[in-house]
């Protein structure tokens, strides 16, 4: 999942270095943010179904 969230830094951040359109920066950071939360939720799930506790 960091690498997920660096990634999604890494292209928007690139993104606004090549001076591309801002919309296209913010709809990749969104891109990343929501692809880590679903990956947290399904992560927390899944932990809390084989009966672990956080």
């Amino acid at each position: 999942m960091d690498t997920l969230i660096f990634a999604g830094l890494l292209a928007t951040w690139y993104a606004l270095v090549r001076e591309r359109s801002r919309a296209g920066a913010v709809a990749g950071w969104w891109v990343a943010a929501l692809a880590a939360a679903g990956l947290f939720a399904f992560l927390i799930s899944g932990n809390l179904s084989m009966g672990l506790n956080f």
